[in-house]
């Protein structure tokens, strides 16, 4: 397995930085970076759960991850009104010091460090069974693979972009300290690649919680992972894989708490936040709704694609305060506090809708209307028929769009997809202004910097193209 070096400015960030951040702050003993407090399967243990905390962080599946990819495309927009969060991402004109930035940044590489130490540790343990370590070490596998992956889709250059020959992000599987280059895009999906399968064929096929990955988490994201890098039998083997394990789509009727209930049926694998960690103020969908911040409303570019009838519809209603405009339902609440909401990272319909782009890329494209019209049955809408071959992938990626909306996809299945991002209704008196009313999928600024505090100290790492060095 390849060990690359951290910065040292990183490991500092890594470190110093999690005192400020009461989720960070719960297991101090996975803070070290050595293997010091993992000397048995308890320590073990306790290292894992610290290693989920991480990615409840503000910064990641808390929120901004969530949000940033669905301001920056066409599904929702900045107020004019608004408490000066997400300007850059809005504008599509991050800077290297971009707070926002440095935070995923941080943050992802912090739940890496985690999983690390998990990984390198395992095979020096003294006690717990096989079954046991094997558990720990697929759910840091994991981690870690999802970790390298959402670095790559905002960091690097799509794959049918780059071909995969781009710089990707630094490769980390090892904790030292240095000063690493910047991994190919296809270097790092093959660490990926190699993480997941490992996790999948030892982690356990029990799907009763869905808060630690199992095996058919790994193969829920090697799906997605496949489908990014555009392997699409192999997505369609992971995706038919967890498919028939038995999940179930979320009926219509379950719609209007679905987001507010962590742990149902659909879910493969949530980000849970418990009401103890609640982010007050700061919850992800107060940032859409009042009372809240309000900020981020939904465009009429999303709103008019909504078929009547579409049981989603109840996800976008007129925006309090605001009858022209529209408002997102999805993160109202969670426990009865307002605008908390565990991330479902993965869950059984994008396994569907997975396999249908893999198919109509595949030229199947009666088995990708199947798939869509699985979805569509459980949105009490009809099933699409008579649609000619060259418009499936269209039909898969409207579908998508709908069922994903405000969950962080969008941006991502444009940009992958070599589609422009164009806002039809932009700059309106309602916005805020952006000059950036299309963005073209290919343009070098259409993916982070790498943070500028990163730069300073690692005379190694490369900037993205379009970016001052």
């Amino acid at each position: 397995m390849k060990k690359i070096l951290l910065s040292l400015f990183v490991v500092s960030l890594l470190v110093g930085s999690q005192g400020c951040n009461k989720e960070l702050d719960l297991y101090p003993a996975d803070k070290l970076p050595t293997s010091e407090a993992l000397l048995d399967i308890n320590g073990v243990t306790a290292a894992v759960n610290g290693m989920y905390e991480g990615l409840r962080s503000t910064d990641y599946y808390g929120r901004n991850y969530l949000i940033i990819p669905e301001i920056a495309a066409d599904n929702v927009y900045l107020s004019l009104s608004n408490s000066n969060r997400f300007l850059s991402s809005w504008r599509v004109s991050w800077l290297v010091a971009d707070g926002d930035v440095t935070g995923i940044w941080n943050r992802i590489y912090a739940a890496i460090l985690r999983a690390n130490n998990i990984v390198n540790s395992i095979p020096n343990l003294q006690d717990g069974t096989t079954e046991e370590k094997n558990t720990a070490l697929g759910q840091a596998l994991f981690v870690r693979a999802l970790g390298h992956f959402d670095l790559l889709r905002v960091f690097s250059t799509p794959y049918a972009i780059g071909g995969g020959a781009t710089p990707g992000v630094p490769l980390m599987t090892k904790f030292e300290v240095g000063s690493p280059k910047r991994n190919t895009v296809e270097e790092v999906y093959t660490q990926i690649i190699a993480d997941l399968i490992s996790a999948r064929e030892i982690l356990p096929t029990d799907k009763s919680e869905p808060y630690k990955a199992n095996s058919y988490a790994a193969s829920a994201l090697l799906a997605r992972v496949y489908l990014y890098k555009g392997e699409n039998a192999s997505a369609i083997t992971e995706a038919t894989r967890v498919i028939n394990a038995g999940y179930e789509i979320a009926d219509a009727d379950d719609l209007t708490n679905f987001y507010n209930t962590p742990g149902t049926s659909e879910d493969i694998f949530t980000v849970r936040i418990l009401s103890n960690e609640t982010a007050g103020a700061d919850n992800l969908g107060r940032m859409y709704l009042k009372p809240g911040y309000g900020d981020i409303r939904v465009s009429p570019d999303l709103k008019n694609i909504l078929e009547a009838g579409d049981a989603r519809n109840v996800f976008v209603t007129t925006f309090t305060g605001s009858p022209t405009e529209f408002q997102n339902n999805k993160f109202s609440g969670q426990d009865g506090i307002s605008g908390l909401h565990s991330a479902k990272v993965l869950r059984i319909s994008e396994q569907y809708l997975i396999r249908a782009e893999a198919y109509a890329k595949s030229s199947n494209y009666a088995a990708a209307l199947d798939d869509v019209n699985e979805i569509r049955a459980h949105r009490s809408l009809p099933a699409l028929t008579g649609v000619a071959d060259a418009n499936v992938l269209a039909a898969v990626l409207k579908e998508k769009r709908i069922e994903f909306m405000f969950e962080g996809h969008r941006y991502f299945d444009l940009l992958r997809n070599k589609l422009n991002v164009v806002r039809t209704t932009c700059n309106s008196a309602l916005q805020l202004n952006t000059p950036k009313c299309t963005i073209e999928a290919t343009s070098p600024t259409a993916i982070f910097p790498i943070p500028q505090r990163e730069m300073d100290v690692n005379l190694n790492i490369e900037q993205n193209e379009g970016y001052k060095k």
